[in-house]
């Protein structure tokens, strides 16, 4: 008879499992940006409405919209992807055998044989002047653009790809927290250099007003900061009033609530600080980019494109792949002197 009223009171069992879920992300924030936050009265209830934003605008992310790459020998010659994302099979397995991740998955005898996660990687893009043929004819000297992937990185593997998908937003939240952290990090040590900058500004003003020359830091030495700086003092009155307008967006950060504030910045305009996009390109086989899907000897090769974050952007690319344990060891077997070569380098070299 009372549902209505509990959920209107928002204290029926959904509801409250929505405000537990909600209180939980919040506390995954606070542990990833800055934990001394808990020390401000109600910091749960300022970041509830961004919380709700972040986790919805997470919910709706695109991602695994893209068939998954078979990472195993095979997938080399059945699947041309493979070869522009590693430059060999060897490539490949130390790739594979690098994945703390991946050996953890397969560790446990419960989680099977195959594992299936996210791999993420690093675009870059690359001008040259090539050859080409265009209509029979060979032409030289004609603009080309590059694209190659490194800094491979394996992400949450699951048995199956619905396990996958379910970790969906967990993996998206722990993103949105390491962009949190990262701009929080960034933003204190823009204020800190503009704010040691602004000091040698002021006490070369306080030297030039008494008649000196050079400024002397803490060892005795004359500062290598100051000079950089005006001589003139016109110069140096005027870089202190652009140091100082530059800090006024950063001083809050000295406290507490300043840091909040940027927390809540974030959460509640996630798309601004976090996008992600499916995108398709095609490359021939040695990796340059073609407009037209219908050009010779060009692959089409979809991923998530991701940026990560606002101040000095992070770009990655992303896409679902698929690791069979069998298939791994025939890599290994494939090239078990070529690894234990390495290996042995490794050893000599005092990394191993």
């Amino acid at each position: 008879m009372f549902d209505w009223l509990w959920q209107k009171l928002a204290l029926d069992p959904a509801s409250r499992q929505r405000k537990a879920t909600l209180l939980q992300a919040i506390e995954t924030v606070v542990d990833g940006s800055d934990a001394r936050l808990r020390l401000l009265s109600g910091y749960q209830q300022r970041m509830l409405p961004g919380m709700q934003c972040s986790l919805a605008y997470l919910e709706s992310l695109p991602w695994q919209r893209i068939e998954p790459l078979e990472l195993s020998l095979r997938g080399f010659a059945t699947d041309r992807r493979l070869g522009l994302l590693f430059s060999s099979p060897l490539s490949l397995l130390l790739f594979l055998k690098s994945s703390a991740a991946l050996a953890d998955f397969f560790l446990s005898a419960s989680k099977g044989d195959d594992a299936w996660a996210m791999m993420s990687m690093s675009r870059s893009e690359t001008a040259r002047f090539g050859m080409t043929e265009h209509n029979g004819e060979i032409r030289s000297d004609v603009a080309q653009l590059v694209v190659s992937f490194d800094q491979h990185r394996l992400m949450d593997p699951a048995a199956n790809q619905d396990d996958l998908q379910q970790n969906v937003i967990q993996r998206g939240l722990a993103v949105l927290v390491a962009v949190i952290g990262r701009r929080l990090r960034l933003m204190q040590q823009m204020r800190l250099d503009l704010q040691s900058e602004l000091e040698q500004v002021q006490l070369k003003l306080l030297t030039l007003s008494r008649g000196g020359g050079k400024v002397i830091d803490a060892t005795g030495n004359v500062s290598s900061g100051a000079a950089s700086l005006p001589a003139d003092e016109a110069g140096l009155r005027q870089r202190e009033a652009a140091l100082q307008q530059q800090l006024q967006p950063l001083a809050s950060l000295a406290e507490l609530g300043g840091i909040l504030d940027v927390v809540c910045q974030v959460l509640e305009q996630p798309a601004t600080f976090f996008r992600i996009e499916a995108e398709t390109i095609y490359l021939n086989r040695m990796g340059v980019r073609h407009e037209r899907p219908d050009a010779d000897d060009v692959t089409a090769l979809s991923f998530e494109h991701v940026v990560l974050g606002q101040l000095q952007p992070v770009s990655r690319a992303i896409m679902p792949v698929h690791v069979n344990r069998q298939q791994l060891r025939e890599l290994e077997q494939q090239f078990a002197d070529e690894l234990a070569s390495l290996q042995q380098q490794q050893q000599q070299s005092g990394l191993f």
